[in-house]
């Protein structure tokens, strides 16, 4: 800074100050609240005395060496940003015990129907007992591990770059169309990135946002070995009071869902949906909802269809939750246009299950719309409040219906991409390891769907019949639940931590679901078939769970023990039934 500059402190009671240099543009410069008692103390007596003057310069020199270096540490030309010590551990701890505990214990409680109560109620189910033994006998050396701490850090330039070209070229936007990579190439390519650009705090968080996702889905490219994606992440999550404030900015909404979708994996799907709530408003405002039949130009369609492919991410996101918990969704049919994009996968193709290259002429998303679309049926007809007022003639009416409808959905998915056909062991093997994630979560979906649908005939009645036989309705419920840890154990090799908990539930109410049936029916036939399900499925995490003590994923733990709970009692219940 040349000595001559001026530095105006009449803003000092807000911590900012104007800093002006010859021929270089004004500058402002917020400083901490220590300094800023100094500074105006000393302006004050500067007021009195010119000679004071240049002390106050030479704070504001002192000051801006303190930040140069500051942001030279950081590798960024962001904000400075403060440590959120109540953020760090619940988010990015994924494999710390106690948080995988309280994970566990939210999964568990909205298992449906009815089954995570009833195991609550029974005295001979002790949970808290459970609980406290795996955490007793759990790894004492990774146990004891120090919590990991999490700083906001903001990504260097050069990897938001190569994020964002690895986005392009391997054409992303296909499965995850979460942000206008043409509007963001273009804020790289004007280098509005510095401190004295034009980029807003929305753009910096949706880069940061981009790059913290791309990091972590594709840690091993080379490209991206030394990135730190939760650092960035805990960087925007510390700047959302300026995002929700960002009312029609779509910067501010591509952040908050990639957000939501990078946190939600971690085990923490309740703060996913707040971040979504966030968003929603912000969705509505820009008439993402609603689909138009004309453009005045080709940048608006451009733009348009762009917001509606993120309102067909949101909604998807939104339908799984509210149908997951049993509660209201954030987003509501009749309010929208539920008309699918028109590059949308056809019904009827193999890209939807297998691992194919990815083209800018199709979208795929994570998962099947028309599945989503089916799920928001399922909540409002047997889950919404006033439906559960029906008569039991009139539930078991929907039911089939319903049921119906998921069976015209999967009928028009390939010969050889039917999840029946995995279950029964037609796909071979080579095929199997040949679907993709996408594949897997329409298959574990579908028959998520058809257990909520047939669950739902137990609402209002006891969980546990003694020794009556389950309804038709029910031991189709039952079906689904074999017919997923059938699946589960056969693409085994595609369960690892970054996935668990986003199939956790699914596999958490399977289980459940088979133990209730032994208990409730221990003397039908299939039950001696049920008991060995289960004990495979334990098998399938004891070799997860077969690593050093310092590798193991507390998630993996905790399910093979709660799994062997399970299967310990069944068997108590089959020796007492056959007394």
């Amino acid at each position: 800074m040349e000595a001559d500059c001026e530095v105006p402190v009449t803003g000092a009671d807000s911590g900012r100050f104007v800093v002006i240099e010859p021929n270089r543009p004004a500058r402002l410069v917020i400083l901490p609240p220590l300094l800023v008692y100094l500074l105006r103390y000393r302006s004050s007596r500067g007021n009195r005395s010119a000679s004071k003057l240049q002390d106050t310069r030479a704070e504001v020199r002192r000051l801006e060496e303190a930040l140069r270096a500051e942001r030279g540490s950081r590798q960024s030309s962001s904000p400075s940003l403060q440590q959120s010590p109540g953020l760090v551990n619940d988010l990015f701890d994924s494999r710390g015990f106690d948080v995988t505990l309280k994970a566990f214990r939210w999964h568990l409680a909205y298992c449906t129907p009815g089954f995570a109560a009833s195991i609550q109620t029974d005295p001979t189910f002790d949970l808290e007992e459970l609980f406290d033994r795996v955490a007793d006998t759990f790894d004492l050396q990774f146990r004891t591990k120090p919590a990991r701490v999490v700083l906001p850090k903001w990504p260097p330039y050069r990897l938001i770059e190569s994020s964002l070209e690895y986005f392009k070229s391997n054409r992303l936007y296909s499965i995850h169309p979460v942000v206008d990579i043409d509007a963001l190439g273009c804020l790289l390519d004007t280098s509005d990135l510095d401190d004295s650009g034009t980029a807003t705090m929305a753009d910096w968080a949706c880069l940061a946002a981009l790059t913290a996702m791309i990091t972590r889905i594709r840690r091993q490219e080379p490209a991206f070995a030394d990135a730190d994606p939760d650092a960035y992440v805990q960087a925007v999550l510390s700047v959302l009071p300026q995002l929700i404030m960002e009312h029609t900015n779509v910067r501010a909404l591509e952040a908050l869902i990639i957000l939501a979708l990078y946190i939600a994996p971690l085990g923490q799907p309740q703060t996913a949906e707040t971040l979504l709530a966030m968003a929603v408003r912000i969705l509505f405002n820009l008439g993402a909802h609603k689909a138009k039949a004309t453009y005045e130009t080709a940048a608006q369609k451009h733009q348009h269809q762009h917001l509606r492919a993120l309102f067909w991410t949101f909604y998807a996101v939104d339908k799984e939750m509210s149908l997951r918990k049993c509660q209201p969704p954030m987003i509501n049919d009749a309010d929208c246009d539920l008309t699918l994009p028109d590059k949308y996968v056809a019904q009827s193709s193999e890209h939807q299950f297998f691992t194919s290259e990815l083209s800018p002429k199709e979208l795929l998303y994570p998962s099947d719309l028309r599945l989503a679309m089916l799920k928001s049926k399922v909540y409002h007809l047997l889950y919404f409040e006033q439906s559960l007022s029906h008569s039991r003639a009139r539930r078991l009416q929907l039911i089939r219906e319903l049921d119906q409808e998921l069976t015209d959905l999967k009928a028009h998915f390939p010969a050889a991409c039917k999840p029946d056909a995995v279950v029964s062991g037609n796909v071979p093997n080579y095929l199997i390891h040949d679907l993709s994630l996408r594949g897997v979560n329409v298959h574990l979906e579908y028959y998520h769907c058809l257990s909520k649908i047939h669950g739902a005939s137990a609402i209002g009645t006891p969980v546990l019949q003694s020794l009556s036989p389950p309804s038709t309705s029910m031991e189709l419920c039952y079906q689904a639940a074999r017919s997923t840890l059938i699946y589960l154990r056969r693409i085994r090799h595609l369960i690892f931590p970054e996935t668990f908990w986003i199939y956790a539930q699914i596999l958490l109410t399977s289980s459940i679901s088979l133990y209730i049936r032994i208990l409730s029916a221990p003397k039908q036939c299939g039950v001696s078939d049920d008991m060995q399900l289960l004990e495979s499925t334990i098998d399938v995490f004891h070799q997860l769970n077969y690593v050093k003590p310092s590798k193991r994923f507390p998630p993996f733990v905790i399910i093979e023990a709660f799994i062997q709970k399970l299967t310990f009692l069944a068997e108590q219940s089959l020796l007492e039934a056959a007394d």
